[in-house]
């Protein structure tokens, strides 16, 4: 009795909030009843409400081991184990609560979320299965087993449990959200604008409620509804916009967001899944939305790139982008005042001072093809500063772009006013963007003018639409007579290519063999290398018809992730074709891509958007390159590149004329050797291959380009002879 007395006294202080009294006096119990269950079991509670987990845990743990009938300490052993990151001592632990009480559905949900902590997602949802057969209305299992299918991607299960669980709890803020998430994540945008309507209703401050229910209303094209609600969202939470920006855009610029820009997003994100259903819609809205004058002008930097990728038509890409240049120039008060230096004189009296700017002064395309034309430039001539807006990977590349440049500056910890001051500072004569309104470009520093001349060249494949670039650098191919009009910069032409590639004429190794990279050893390999959202249905068409006609041919693609990977072999087999004829390569370093790269006997080339860098590195690999020319320039990189290779017989004008040269190619092996044999002559002379010729090239143009400004006149088209 007096043994039952002191049991419970140590309940009852527990019960009034005395658990340090408790712990004392159960501790006291169990030296003499160290057998007792329930006694470890109130210890473990006394020693939790003190914040002591681990002794808790270890008390739970004695109490289970003493009493194999406690379930209670069982369930309290799991949640204390999971929480302390044990989950196999929690599943242990719950596998004995189902075993003793297997109709409880607490026991089987217990379970459910050890085995999901302890990543046994198949056995999670079976226990959560269990526990809703035994107690339907089971709301935290319903909830928990939506979460995970939509985590699995079985986005129609995850739609009815949520469906389910909102007809159970109509007024609860979390069950109408889940569903609206589920019910976005399977595209069913009307109802889950309803969805997430209901959960702004039951909670109207509630920022992130309005965000979701903005974009779920932007993708059923209600902009103006769309807008007032993330309109609404950015007044509450301005932080929780900026956060939702970083996760799109990569940067913290802004608290607003367009309700037209999310739909379109949404849209370009199926594309670069190669997912074309609502391919034709999204272009002719997109044309549309730049087009209207009715509603404020689209003016995200992002949607630039997604226009010049998408192949729009030179006009609404200059609309598009003088919109972008207006955004991004709207705090921009006066210029930099870059200080005034006396112009050159004809015998050259003294240099010219370059300013590079760029965020891609790293291992990437842009890096990569200029890492020495820096330290290539002639410095009886001229002198050269890098700025780098961040961006620095410690690589090989950034080292050899700092040390080309007679001075090397990052101003990533700077903004867009402070790095403009800081360029200006030391007086350059030319700045030379190549950023364009690349992703984490900052077009704001060289809206403030910090140098009294100012290009565009390589990164971005498009105008500007920018007052304060004053001409865009490129060449006769790409930009043919008549471009002109698409570009608000002067046209700077040069006789080779719009571009350098550092490496063109490096030597490479023997490639790997072909079963090493995924490839059948016999047969030919038709390469098409592309970023995802390159590839358009009709090219693929094309592609998958040559296949046809070469039944021993396989075409060696970009692995770009599980959806775009599923589309394409899902296109293949609509089109006939056996998806195992698609190989997918994984990026590799760029002298590994190169040296693979040997191994493809054709690379086909993309008429929507060229590979630029892209067929730099087939070019130097020594694979012929057939492309199709379009009217863009981004559309005619290709083509330029393969002129200065001396391989302008692989270029087309339309896709009927690219499928018959790639046919004759492909069904002739001769002419296919005799395409390369031709490419590795050119190594020897072809312009392509010498990039310091490309540099003397454009030197003469930045001379060009500074004697017209010294003489007082505005930019001009200027054409650089041979």
């Amino acid at each position: 009795m007096a043994q039952a007395a002191a049991l419970a006294g140590a309940r009852a202080r527990l019960q009034a909030g005395d658990a340090a009294g408790a712990a004392d006096a159960l501790a006291a119990f169990l030296r003499d009843r160290a057998d007792d269950g329930e006694a470890w079991f109130l210890l473990g509670a006394a020693r939790h409400r003190l914040h002591d987990a681990a002794a808790a845990r270890d008390a739970f743990q004695r109490a289970a081991e003493v009493d194999r009938h406690h379930l209670e300490c069982r369930y309290a052993l799991a949640a204390l184990s999971l929480e302390l990151g044990d989950p196999e001592r929690a599943l242990a632990a719950c596998r004995e609560a189902v075993q003793l009480a297997p109709a409880a559905p607490k026991a089987w949900f217990s379970l459910a979320v050890a085995e999901e902590a302890g990543g046994l997602a198949d056995d999670a949802l079976a226990s959560y299965g269990r526990v809703l057969a035994l107690q339907p209305e089971h709301s935290e299992a319903l909830t928990n087993r939506a979460a995970l299918l939509l985590a699995q991607g079985r986005i129609d299960d995850a739609i009815a449990d949520n469906r389910r669980l909102a007809g159970l709890r109509p007024y609860a803020f979390a069950a109408q959200f889940n569903l609206g998430d589920a019910l976005l994540r399977g595209g069913c945008h009307a109802e889950a604008a309803a969805a997430f309507g209901r959960a702004v209703r039951l909670a109207p401050g509630n920022a992130k409620a309005l965000l979701h229910a903005g974009f779920a209303l932007a993708q059923c094209e209600r902009f103006a509804d769309a807008q007032r609600l993330l309109d609404q969202a950015r007044t509450i939470d301005p932080e929780a916009i900026r956060a939702y920006r970083r996760g799109i855009f990569g940067d913290a610029a802004g608290d607003a967001l367009d309700a037209r820009v999310l739909f379109l997003l949404r849209h370009y994100d199926a594309i670069e899944r190669c997912d074309w259903r609502e391919r034709t819609h999204f272009i002719d809205r997109f044309t549309a939305l730049i087009r209207d004058e009715t509603a404020p002008p689209l003016a995200e930097k992002a949607l630039g790139f997604r226009a010049m990728a998408m192949g729009l038509g030179a006009a609404d890409q200059l609309r598009l982008a003088r919109n972008i240049a207006a955004a991004a120039s709207a705090g921009v008060a006066t210029p930099a005042a870059a200080p005034r230096r006396p112009a050159a004189t004809a015998g050259g009296t003294r240099r010219i001072r370059l300013a590079y700017l760029s965020q891609d002064f790293r291992v990437h395309p842009t890096g990569l093809l200029t890492a020495d034309l820096y330290g290539g430039h002639d410095r009886s001539r001229f002198e050269v500063f890098g700025y780098a807006l961040g961006g620095d990977d410690g690589s090989e590349v950034r080292q050899r772009i700092a040390v080309g440049c007679d001075r090397f500056v990052d101003l990533g910890e700077l903004d867009d006013a402070a790095a403009a001051a800081r360029i200006a500072a030391d007086a350059p004569d030319i700045a030379i963007d190549l950023c364009g309104y690349a992703d984490r470009s900052r077009p704001g520093v060289l809206a403030h003018c910090p140098a009294p001349l100012q290009l565009a060249l390589l990164a971005y494949m498009a105008t500007m639409g920018a007052p304060w670039i004053d001409y865009f650098v490129g060449d006769r191919c790409s930009l043919p007579p008549g471009s002109d009009a698409g570009f608000s910069e002067a046209l700077l032409r040069l006789p080779g290519a719009p571009y350098p590639c550092g490496y063109a004429a490096q030597p490479l190794p023997a490639p790997p063999a072909r079963g090493e990279l995924g490839l059948p050893a016999d047969g030919l390999v038709l390469a098409a290398l592309h970023n995802p959202y390159k590839i358009d249905p009709a090219v693929f068409a094309v592609w998958m018809r040559l296949l046809q006609q070469i039944p021993a041919a396989v075409l060696w693609l970009a692995d770009a992730g599980a959806g775009a990977t599923a589309n394409l072999r899902g296109t293949a087999t609509a089109h006939g074709i056996d998806p195992g004829r698609l190989r997918f390569a994984p990026r590799l370093p760029l002298a590994e891509h190169l040296c693979r790269l040997q191994q493809a006997d054709l690379f086909l080339d993309t008429p929507q958007y060229n590979g630029g860098t892209t067929t730099a590195d087939v070019l130097t690999a020594g694979v012929p390159v057939l492309s199709c020319a379009g009217g863009l320039l981004a559309q005619r990189m290709a083509a330029s590149l393969l002129r200065a290779a001396g391989q302008a017989a692989l270029v087309t004008d339309d896709l009927a004329a690219y499928e018959a040269r790639a046919l004759s190619l492909l069904q002739v092996p001769a002419r296919l050797g005799e395409a390369r044999r031709a490419l590795a002559a050119a190594r020897a002379s072809a312009p392509f291959f010498r990039p310091q010729r490309w540099l003397r090239d454009f030197e003469r143009g930045l001379e060009q380009v500074w004697r017209r400004h010294g003489d007082g006149l505005p930019p001009a088209a200027i054409d650089v002879g041979a």
